[in-house]
């Protein structure tokens, strides 16, 4: 009877074991990076490319819109940004777009000249100098960098920042570089344009 027992639970425990070769093994769950671009990068980027248009395009009337309500916006010659340098009220950029009043901008890298235009003059032969509708957009990065201070992030510390890029030539050794630099800051999950540089090699 005892060995009737024994014989009865070696069968069972045969039945009980699972063949390693035949046993489901869960798979493992595969995890992809994902390629994070934000929603505020994908508007702030929509934005730059929208005024970048206007600018091409000469209708410096619709960038109004565009302006900070409180801060207006700074337009600075260079990457170098000073608190002398010419300030907009949104109201005065629309009071003064069509208006040939002569404002000083600053000074030119040089010759030292006084820069002195009107504003639709400013933004036609110095902001667009060049056509940045087909520059390389960085987006809060700048990749044109000459032998002038940038002070840019430092004078907007709450601000996102689009550099749109031109690279220089080999005719000119690649010194020929210019950028047009907007910065932007939010207002109530809304972005507004306080300020508009330049940059480009300096002597």
């Amino acid at each position: 009877m005892k060995i009737n027992i024994l014989i009865a639970l070696v069968i069972l425990t045969g039945c009980n074991k699972i063949d390693p070769n035949n046993a489901i093994i869960p798979k493992a769950k595969t995890e992809f990076p994902v390629e994070k671009e934000t929603s505020q990068e994908k508007t702030v980027i929509n934005l730059n490319n929208e005024i970048v248009s206007l600018l091409k395009d000469k209708d410096y009337k619709n960038i109004s819109k565009y302006i900070h309500p409180e801060k207006g916006i700074k337009l600075s010659m260079y990457s170098f940004v000073s608190d002398n340098d010419k300030n907009f009220s949104k109201a005065d950029f629309e009071k003064y777009i069509d208006s040939n009043e002569i404002f000083t901008f600053g000074h030119k890298d040089g010759s030292g000249a006084i820069f002195t235009v009107s504003l639709k003059q400013y933004l036609k032969d110095w902001v667009f100098k060049k056509d940045f509708s087909k520059a390389k957009i960085n987006y809060e990065n700048f990749e044109g960098k000459g032998n002038s201070l940038n002070n840019i992030k430092e004078k907007y510390p709450n601000s996102v920042i689009v550099e749109n890029y031109l690279a220089g030539t080999v005719e000119y050794s690649y010194m020929d570089w210019n950028s047009l630099i907007l910065v932007f800051e939010k207002i109530d999950n809304q972005y507004y344009l306080v300020a508009i540089s330049n940059n480009q090699w300096t002597v």
